[in-house]
């Protein structure tokens, strides 16, 4: 008998979701809402043999779904709800392919007669709150999501849809497609990790491994980071950690460590708030804070460090540099595929402990995003970057090979895919070139995302450069790390 789960097929959505977040596909050969073993159906079984005719009628429904004809379904599918209009099957059944012929609004009608019947039933929930989201309605999906979230934490499908109401786009349009500042704040950061941040709103403590190689013309880096995050009251989280650098060049080795605690906060339900303090091997207080706000289709993101460990060069590393500064990001949602981006940076470095001052840097960057397809989620991102370093004498400048000024455009194509088992690929090649120095390069990166169980997950990334935007020269960086929750 067909029924509906927990888990809602989507044979084509958008990105993500977050977390990292996720959509699910089936192969043709598999029932589109099989009823989940060991689980009670959702609606009473049916013994007549008018039942026996409506399970046939819908079995028929799903293959035209798969074969992707939702005219001739959608016909079926409202002759059936009309002669059923109680079964709560047939009801999810037809408010499913009008969310997919992207009848919205006739697709909440449908699902608020099932609901009628029975309020609380969580997967009619959960396709309304998907309605919602496409709609940009992400603050009402978003509560019905954290209410069904409170008795089902481990539930997949609400975790990822959770997500898409904090990135109705996906956790990768957040983050800059060119940003390969990736570890100047501290921290080991992730671009492909789409449910980072609904760990945060997650009953369970976190333990997570990351590691970091950076090898470019001039210098190496390595950085590891193990990160503890333990639930608290009233929705807190506690932070505790530590990140060790480790840089080579040829004037040497370094090594350097910050060990840290801090909280994370959520305010309301569209925002959150981190700020972690710790000790560094420079013998400074660093301190790092961030904040996300997202309250539909605006994302705002501020990131703030003061006496950090500057970790983009094994010369920095290797020489003891810090660093102070902020990144400011902003996303708005134009169109359902189109976004508009920008982020400005401002970073003061200094070397040897601090007594040696070695500049500032100022970079704003903006970005149009258009989405070509739904699945996989394929983006043509067109970008404007101005890159300008300060630094206090040219013999200082000479000891890190910072790039001190380029200005360039970049064309990019960003592709994502997602399976039911939660397997995530992302790959993004884009063209720089950069009209300051006349230097035309390109880039190429790969990401993976795998949770290998609902306790832990792994996940790495690949980036290389024929000619950096922030090494003189080419790059390959390579980033690996395993996630836990318990």
């Amino acid at each position: 008998m067909i029924e509906m789960k927990t888990t809602p097929i989507k044979f084509k959505g958008k990105k993500k979701a977050l977390l990292f977040s996720l959509l699910l596909s089936l192969s043709l050969s598999q029932p589109i809402f099989a009823q989940e073993k060991g689980k009670a159906p959702t609606s009473d079984p049916q013994t007549t043999e008018s039942s026996i005719q409506n399970q046939k009628k819908q079995k028929e429904i799903e293959k035209l779904i798969q074969a992707k004809r939702y005219p001739k379904a959608y016909k079926l599918a409202r002759q059936l709800q009309s002669q059923y209009p109680e079964d709560l099957n047939d009801i999810y059944l037809l408010a499913y392919i009008e969310k997919k012929v992207h009848f919205l609004r006739k697709g909440l009608l449908t699902l608020q007669k099932g609901l009628k019947i029975d309020p609380e039933n969580v997967d009619l929930s959960i396709l309304k709150a998907e309605i919602l989201i496409e709609q940009g309605h992400t603050q009402q999906a978003r509560d019905i999501l954290k209410h069904f979230q409170k008795s089902q934490p481990n539930n997949k499908t609400i975790q990822k849809d959770l997500l898409r109401t904090y990135f109705p786009d996906g956790y990768q349009s957040t983050i800059p497609p060119m940003d390969q500042h990736l570890f100047s704040l501290g921290l080991v950061q992730t671009p492909f990790t789409p449910d980072d941040f609904l760990v945060s709103s997650l009953p369970s403590w976190s333990l997570d491994f990351s590691a970091l190689g950076v090898n470019y013309s001039g210098g190496a880096l390595f950085l590891g980071d193990t990160k503890l995050e333990s639930p608290m009251a009233m929705g807190l989280r506690f932070i505790a950690g530590r990140t060790e650098y480790l840089g080579f060049s040829s004037q040497g080795n370094g090594v350097n460590s910050w060990t840290y605690a801090g909280i994370d906060a959520p305010i309301n339900n569209h925002a959150d708030i981190q700020v972690d303090a710790g000790d560094t091997s420079i013998g400074r207080t660093g301190l790092y804070g961030h904040l996300f706000y997202n309250p539909g289709d605006l994302t705002l993101d501020i990131q703030g460090v003061d006496n950090m460990i500057w970790g983009d060069f094994g010369q920095a590393i290797q020489m003891n540099g810090s660093e102070s500064g902020i990144s400011l990001y902003a996303n708005l949602k134009i169109s359902q595929r189109l976004s508009l981006g920008g982020n400005y940076w401002y970073y003061n470095y200094t070397l040897n402990n601090g007594t040696l001052p070695y500049g500032n840097l100022h970079n704003s960057f903006l970005y149009m995003d258009f989405q070509l397809t739904e699945d996989p989620a394929t983006d043509i991102i067109v970008g404007y970057d101005d890159w300008t370093v300060m630094a206090s004498s040219p013999a200082v400048a000479a000891l890190v090979p910072e790039i001190m000024r380029q200005q360039y455009l970049l064309l990019a194509l960003n592709g994502e895919k997602q399976y039911a088992n939660g397997l995530v690929f992302n790959g993004q090649l884009g063209g720089y070139n950069d009209f300051y120095s006349h230097v035309t390069s390109f880039e190429a990166t790969a990401g993976i995302r795998y949770p290998i169980s609902m306790h832990w997950s792994f996940y790495g990334n690949a980036v290389y450069f024929d000619e950096s935007t922030l090494y003189s020269g080419p790059s390959e960086e390579l980033m690996l790390g395993i996630n836990f929750l318990f």
